[in-house]
């Protein structure tokens, strides 16, 4: 069962909890263990909104969930302690004997001992009201008033009451609630998920840096200031020299030069003259640290450094943050939304020009790259636009943004300098596979490479393939299971041999197979028409928990429709737990009518034993 969903959709999250839930209560069962699923289920809401890590559990996490976020968030109709804790202990022991504990959990017994000390803490904790968070301390008024809080012309109506003084709350324990979750509340709020930067080395981004004209612009400039420059009211280069400026180096902006020059630490005014900084000279000759000198004058660093233009060089702050959270590349029209969640700035309208002005501006300094969308970008275009077609959008709207290395490392160093939470491949190297897995998976391909690379060097071999093969086996994600076999395949013939073991495991023993067919290790003729077919559900399976209905069924019906429907005629005698979900998004999904209709009268068949 796959454990982390970190950064997951929580539609696929959702899915997950009630598998989670559904094997729960058969282990209680077989256990004779009393377990309340809401309150198992609310545990597991915890660890999908902190960080997505459903196996992972430390006396730390407990205490956060259980004596803050309960209290602040959970109505129970029998908040006590014998009946809270006995649940959350019998879901640990049921992580421990399925074998879905997080490496880096701390030890069962540890957490139980952990649980029987703090019975009288979490009853306090539970009662006392000042813990409850806005909507806790609403729905247990309401249901103190014999008022349904699910019922939203009720609730409205007793809000009501109590703003004209008809019914009476804890005015004071209100505002300071209401205080609370206004000014935000970090112990019980979602976090969003850390991103990962994947960093190139310093060659590759003086080498970048060295080919960039704006770098070249402070060189000529520092060298046409010389022994000095007068300056006139203001502090304003004198029109001679600027119009000298202009011609003798080209200059469309000689104002916006001497800017990005005092930004850059290159020039400072003295005694009414515009002069050289000595100690900055070194940085003419190093292109990357001239670089990092420069970029403040367009990105807000969070340094302080530069206060003039602040809304412009947050707005670019958020645009990259935005682009590098989705996966590197960004349309336009998608950016454009940024403009209403940045509080600060002057303008906040879907008007693309300050987005493709500062996009200019970022690409001058080698952060992004702009350049026209292709028919794969389509789909996010017209989505965010809000139209039927490309063609309703405007040309110079109709680009693509790519972060490029010196973007990465723009934003990470700025993340890093304000102290913001950021991951690097190199420190996913020491976490577990899955979560590797979960992390890079989404992002291009040479970058999962490069993960999958520095998180092999940092174990034995004989350690590594013992994890991947234990994911591999207890994961229900297929493309999971791909990865770690793809992994896995790096040890050459061990690592081989170790995904052929699994053909016969029942969970891994169907991608195992497909896995090897497709890396040419075994020929067609060496596998049975069932193995064939449970593996088809198998892949089928996954394609709709990961592109959609849609999507898996276009992909199926390329094949040749006589294959199709000998595949129907299999699939329901192959024994795959998951032929049914198969076939109900075959009846409903698929693009042509005869095999729908044959998908139909097999999930007919396939009900018969039931009935």
């Amino acid at each position: 069962m796959r454990m982390v969903y970190t950064g997951a959709d929580e539609e696929d999250f959702i899915d997950a909890r009630q598998r989670l839930l559904v094997e729960l209560d058969a282990w209680s069962q077989m256990r004779q263990r009393t377990i309340d699923p809401v309150v198992a289920g609310a545990m597991l809401d915890y660890r999908f909104e902190r960080d997505g890590l459903l196996g992972r559990w430390t006396r730390q996490i407990l205490r956060g969930a259980l004596l803050t976020w309960f209290p602040r968030k959970v109505v129970l109709l029998d908040p006590h302690s014998s009946a809270v804790l006995t649940t959350v202990e019998a879901l640990l022991d049921f992580f421990e004997d399925a074998d879905l504990f997080d490496d880096r959990s701390e030890p069962p017994t540890v957490l139980r001992s952990f649980l029987r000390g703090i019975t009288d803490e979490f009853d306090e904790a539970m009662r006392e009201p000042a813990n409850f968070g806005l909507a806790k301390f609403w729905a247990v008024a309401m249901a103190e008033h014999g008022i349904d809080p699910l019922d939203e012309l009720e609730a409205q109506h007793f809000i009501d009451r109590v703003q004209h003084g008809e019914v009476e709350v804890d005015q004071e324990l209100l505002h300071e609630i209401a205080y609370r979750h206004y000014e935000g509340d970090p112990e019980v709020e979602p976090l969003e998920p850390t991103p990962v930067f994947a960093l190139v080395g310093d060659e590759e981004l003086i080498a970048e840096a060295g080919g960039l004209p704006v770098l070249g612009r402070l060189r000529r400039f520092s060298s046409w200031v010389g022994d000095g420059r007068e300056l006139a009211a203001k502090g304003r280069l004198a029109e001679s020299d600027a119009r000298d400026l202009a011609d003798r180096l080209a200059e469309p902006d000689p104002a916006g030069l001497v800017s990005l020059a005092k930004t850059a630490g290159l020039v400072r005014v003295l005694k009414g003259k515009l002069v050289r900084v000595k100690r900055a000279e070194p940085l003419l000759d190093d292109p990357l640290k001239l670089w990092r000198a420069a970029v403040p004058h367009v990105l807000d660093t969070g340094d302080g450094r530069v206060r003039y233009r602040l809304p412009e060089r947050h707005l670019a702050y958020e645009l990259l943050e935005s682009i590098q959270a989705d996966n590197d590349c960004a349309t336009i029209p998608m950016l454009v939304e940024i403009l209403d969640d940045v509080g600060d700035l002057a303008w906040r309208c879907a008007d693309a020009a300050p987005v493709l002005r500062v996009l200019d501006q970022l690409a001058e300094y080698g952060l992004v790259e702009v350049s026209p969308a292709t028919e794969e970008n389509y789909e996010d275009l017209i989505d965010f636009a809000g139209v039927a077609s490309v063609e309703e959008i405007p040309e110079e709207e109709r680009q693509v943004v790519r972060l490029l290395p010196l973007g990465s490392q723009a934003i990470y160093e700025a993340r890093v300098g304000a102290g913001v939470p950021t991951l690097t491949l190199e420190d996913l190297a020491s976490e577990t596979a899955e979560v590797l897995f979960a992390r890079v998976a989404p992002m291009a391909q040479d970058v999962f490479d490069e993960g999958s690379q520095l998180w092999l060097a940092a174990r034995r071999p004989e350690q590594a393939i013992a994890e991947l093969c234990e994911l591999a086996r207890r994961t229900d994600d297929f493309e999971h299971r791909m990865l770690a076999f793809q992994v896995l395949s790096e040890y050459g013939e061990p690592g081989v041999e170790t995904i052929a073991d699994l053909r016969e495991h029942s969970a891994a023993g169907p991608a195992a197979l497909s896995w090897l067919l497709d890396a040419g290790f075994i020929d067609e003729s060496e596998v049975s028409g069932r193995e064939r077919t449970y593996s088809m559900v198998d892949v089928l399976a996954a394609g709709i928990r990961s592109a959609g209905r849609k999507k898996a069924m276009e992909e199926f019906a390329a094949q040749p429709r006589p294959a199709q429907l000998l595949f129907l005629a299999d699939a329901t005698i192959c024994g795959h737990p998951r032929t049914r979900e198969v076939l109900e998004s075959m009846v409903v999904a698929h693009p042509d009518r005869m095999v729908s209709n044959a998908a139909r009268k097999a999930l007919d068949w396939l009900h018969e034993p039931d009935d």
